[in-house]
């Protein structure tokens, strides 16, 4: 694939990753505070139906889901915060392609040299 890759072609596809890794990070980060919250209400139902003499064992289990859906909860903002620094990454390889290929691409558009379209300039 990289054979074929024009610099527009290269600066398009990584742009659009770079929004479609910043989208999805953005439903990342909800979706943590989101089991963030529910680990929460979780454990707060637990002290609750302490507080109503329910039975030791189901208030235990309340707590300890509580405990496991927090886990979940540091795992999902771990991957968000991973996800953003692929935002980043990618978003700094855009930049890359542009600071050493951009003027390589001006160069060749504006250039008055008839062959400066044909294909063998593509070719290895």
């Amino acid at each position: 694939m990289a054979a074929g890759l024009t610099y527009r072609e290269l600066v398009r596809e990584v742009r659009r990753l770079t929004r479609e890794v910043r989208r999805d990070t953005a439903a990342f980060q909800d979706l943590a505070k989101a089991q963030k919250d529910e680990a929460a209400d979780t454990y707060r139902i637990s002290e609750q139906i302490a507080h109503l003499k329910v039975d030791a064992a189901t208030v235990a289990e309340t707590a300890e889901v509580s405990k496991i859906m927090q886990g979940m909860s540091n795992a999902a903002i771990a991957y968000a915060t991973c996800a953003q620094e692929a935002g980043r990454s990618a978003a700094a390889a855009e930049t890359q392609a542009r600071t050493d290929h951009d003027g390589i691409q001006e160069a060749r558009d504006v250039a008055p040299v008839p062959m400066a379209d044909r294909t063998w300039y593509s070719q290895e």
